[in-house]
């Protein structure tokens, strides 16, 4: 007399998943990217050319290096190395072409 039962639908959240590319402090765009070989977190923007090399534990993924990464250069601590982007471009336009007439 009761009538069937309903089953119950399990709700699963899914679960959050970490950036793969990060925002530059320097130029604004989400550029950054972050990988980590051997405790040594290498992080470059492939917009404006900014880079750095630091030391992680090995405990640390992607998301807790970049913290790191922004805390030591909003501090002034870290060492920056600029892309070669600029360089290869001002070579090309000091060689020139000398045609004999």
């Amino acid at each position: 007399m009761g009538g069937k039962r309903k089953k119950r639908t399990k709700i699963i959240k899914p679960k959050p998943k970490l950036p793969k590319t990060f925002e530059c402090p320097r130029c604004g765009r989400i550029a950054i990217s972050v990988e980590i070989k051997n405790g040594i977190a290498h992080i470059k923007c492939g917009n404006c050319g900014l880079s750095a090399d630091i030391e992680v534990p090995p405990i640390f993924d992607e998301a807790n290096a970049y913290g790191k990464f922004i805390d030591l250069y909003l501090d002034g601590k870290l060492e920056i190395k600029e892309s070669n982007k600029e360089e290869s471009i001002n070579e090309g336009e000091d060689k020139q072409v000398h045609t004999t007439t």
